[in-house]
């Protein structure tokens, strides 16, 4: 999500929305990547393959979702991907995995930079709010979409904004709440599949958090607010 400051919006109100699934009719895809397993792969349909970019990203995304050594948080959010970006969040946990000391922050944001950066996209301007992203894209690091004016693509950052009646940015993006990674997008149901960290692995917010696939909505409904476009480094 955002910062250790702010509220926990990640850990809770994330977890109670419960979508109603529905049929793919349109699956993007890119050819298979090497180490990606079946559940990130893409292969192209009607639409243009997705970049090398986007395609590392869902590798790098996909291959994180299934790493034991850095996908769950343990007590007080202490998680890899904040102890990676340090100094984002609090030094107050006792993990350290691969010469990474873990850090205690609400993390979804910097599970999502960590995948960009490892993929060969560009993350100035990021930071460990979910909002960054827009803020980012306003200042030249990839480029912003609202929703309802484009379709998503593999690879994307999707922001999220849980609180009040209706999805919006707030002032400068400081009304998102949440951000994760696009893998697929499907136009029947304008169904996303996404990997999310600092989320749980269903709707019901039973169980502990971590980097999951979820599934979401591009719609006012989903809570979407917009994307951001990754660009190479």
């Amino acid at each position: 999500m955002s910062s250790s400051t702010n509220s926990t919006t990640d850990t809770t109100t994330d977890s109670t929305r419960a979508p109603a699934y529905r049929r793919p009719a349109v699956v993007l895809l890119a050819t298979a990547v090497a180490g990606v397993v079946a559940a990130g792969s893409l292969t192209a349909t009607a639409s243009a393959a997705p970049s090398p970019l986007r395609m590392n990203i869902v590798k790098t995304a996909t291959i994180e979702k299934d790493n034991p050594r850095h996908n769950r948080e343990k007590g007080n959010n202490c998680n890899f991907y904040s102890g990676y970006w340090k100094p984002s969040g609090d030094n107050i946990c006792s993990t350290s995995t691969g010469g990474v000391k873990w850090r205690s922050n609400n993390w979804c944001a910097d599970f999502v930079r960590y995948v960009w950066k490892n993929s060969g996209a560009k993350t100035k301007h990021t930071d460990p709010w979910a909002g960054s992203f827009y803020r980012a894209a306003k200042a030249g690091t990839g480029k912003w979409h609202k929703r309802g004016s484009y379709v998503p693509k593999p690879g994307d950052a999707v922001l999220y904004d849980w609180d009040g009646g209706r999805p919006s940015l707030g002032t400068n993006g400081w009304d998102v709440d949440h951000v994760g990674v696009v893998i697929q997008y499907s136009s029947s149901g304008k169904k996303l599949t996404t990997i999310e960290g600092n989320t749980t692995k269903t709707s019901s917010g039973s169980g502990k958090e971590g980097v999951f696939k979820r599934t979401r909505y591009n719609t006012e409904g989903g809570d979407v607010v917009g994307y951001v476009s990754p660009e190479r480094r």
